[in-house]
């Protein structure tokens, strides 16, 4: 393979990677695809890993004044101790240390059953099925949307271990967190806006693991080539996530997953 073909498939999965990992059709599920289809091998770690950072960028990016806002109420609350703080800031700082305690169902799970889960990522036919799962639980998530409630510690949590069942491959985690947040009875922009901010400990959490692991390289360039689409397509599938939470067409992303995840079972 030339060094030309290498950039091609690099930016080729950067795409697919930038653009599921935030839309509810499961970045894991299609990168096991991509992986297939376009003979993917040691490298798409290494790749993998630069677009996971990519997305992460988009989302901060995307995020950047809500992101300030919080870090800003975290460093007033560590400062004055909560005494001058507005109710704003305390609703900031409170919504911080819920990522935190959202992240720690997937930390659990990602560090205890990471050889165990890996295996799955070379089975056609569990990605399969998982992808039909996810169709499904988008379906009746968005279709029996009920917001009212405020997010609070237990449905931090509830929405924490939907993001738990992404690591498994064909599961999305923005199906699992916004649908468990709109489940939870959150308002579509409190599930979009949590379930962005729990994608940051996540995607840069399993990043670090890789690159202790050892696992990390290849050519810079193969790498950027990779990086730069994931980053922009990270960006417009954010953009593309919220209009159809808050235009309440969240469930029309199963008309996708569900076929495509028969179409894969009756190919593997």
């Amino acid at each position: 393979m030339t060094p030309f073909d290498e950039v091609l498939k690099a930016a080729a999965v950067g795409i697919v990677q930038a653009l599921t990992e935030f839309l509810p059709v499961s970045s894991s599920g299609h990168m096991v695809i991509a992986k297939i289809l376009l003979g993917i091998e040691e490298e798409h770690i290494s790749i993998e890993v630069v677009t996971h950072f990519a997305t992460a960028l988009a989302v901060l990016i995307y995020l950047r004044h809500r992101v300030v806002e919080i870090l800003g109420a975290v460093g007033t609350r560590l400062a004055a101790r909560g005494g001058d703080m507005t109710e704003h800031q305390r609703r900031d700082s409170k919504l911080f240390l819920l990522v935190i305690l959202g992240s720690i169902p997937a930390a659990i799970v990602g560090l205890s059953a990471r050889d165990y889960i890996g295996r799955f990522f070379e089975d056609m036919t569990t990605t399969s099925i998982m992808l039909i799962v996810t169709g499904v639980f988008v379906l009746v998530s968005g279709r029996l949307t009920r917001p009212g409630a405020s997010l609070g510690v237990v449905r931090a949590l509830v929405v924490g271990i939907g993001q738990a069942f992404a690591i498994v491959p064909g599961i999305s985690r923005s199906g699992m967190t916004v649908g468990t947040g709109l489940l939870a009875g959150l308002g579509r922009r409190e599930a979009f806006e949590f379930s962005l901010l729990l994608s940051l400990p996540a995607i840069i959490g399993a990043s670090i693991i890789e690159i202790v692991s050892g696992r990390v390289g290849g050519e810079p360039v193969v790498l950027l080539a990779a990086a730069i689409p994931a980053f922009g397509g990270g960006y417009l599938a954010i953009s593309l996530l919220f209009r159809a939470i808050v235009r309440n067409k969240f469930h029309v992303f199963a008309y996708y997953l569900i076929p495509l995840g028969v179409a894969l079972l009756i190919f593997a």
